[in-house]
């Protein structure tokens, strides 16, 4: 039985984190790229510490206690789980990797406010609620992929994970991060894991300022011409193998 626990504010006063890019719709068009997409998902619903419900997508990999994947997607409400293209999926799960996709709080079909997957406390408790439906599950490693200020929830649940006995993912995606990555915890607080950093030249800026804080295992793949978070999909196919390739090197050590 599954024992789960239970860009900034937007406001008159407070701009939206994202002010650099403009609130995105939920892209829900399949990427251009010909992979096949995956096999059907078991619609889960998990709950987390603080009694929110939360919908996502699970794709089981073939045994268990192989790797698995959390997914975050960018800003809710206008944002989704039907972020993550049905390439980028059935790419990971023919490494034989476990994917969970998630609506955040106030997303989808997802209970809660909006607001609180990137403020206070709250939104680090979702992806506690995923990387226990993935140990109950059976399956070890967990990486994670935060797109846009997906990246907010996964540090927040990074850093408090290891103080609070959950568990710690191994390796880190951030998908165009950001200085709302950083809302409520600073980059030179999260433990030093392997991690890589996908971003448009025009959006180069934070992911650069990274650099000095590299242990030697992060990767970082700028794409001119790219877009911003799970857009970068369709503006540039390829970061789906640049990204399987990544995990691929770290999940195989």
């Amino acid at each position: 039985m599954i024992a789960l626990f239970a860009l900034a504010a937007c406001s008159s006063s407070n701009p939206p984190l994202e002010t650099a890019v403009p609130n995105p719709a939920p892209t829900t068009a399949p990427s251009p790229d010909p992979t096949p997409g995956p096999g059907d998902a078991e619609v889960v619903t998990l709950t987390t510490r603080d009694d929110v419900s939360l919908e996502a997508d699970f794709y089981a990999a073939d045994g268990t206690g192989g790797p698995a994947f959390v997914l975050l997607h960018m800003i809710p409400p206008g944002n989704d789980r039907g972020n993550w293209p049905a390439s980028f999926i059935s790419a990971l799960s023919e490494e034989g990797w476990a994917v969970l996709a998630l609506d955040r709080r106030g997303a989808g079909n997802s209970g809660g406010n909006a607001t609180e997957a990137y403020t206070g406390p709250s939104g680090k408790y979702d992806v506690e609620a995923a990387t226990l439906f993935l140990a109950d599950r059976g399956y070890g490693d967990v990486a994670i992929i935060g797109a846009s200020n997906g990246t907010t929830s996964m540090i927040d649940y990074t850093v408090w994970a290891g103080d609070n006995d959950r568990t710690v993912p191994v390796a880190l995606g951030f998908m165009t991060g950001g200085n709302y990555t950083e809302s409520q915890t600073e980059m030179s607080t999260v433990p030093q894991l392997p991690s890589v950093f996908t971003f448009s030249t025009a959006e180069r800026a934070w992911s650069e300022d990274q650099r000095d804080l590299d242990p030697g295992t992060w990767s970082f793949q700028e794409y001119d011409g790219g877009a911003h978070g799970t857009r970068m999909f369709d503006a540039k196919p390829d970061v789906t193998a640049d990204l399987v390739g990544f995990f691929g090197g770290v999940l195989a050590e």
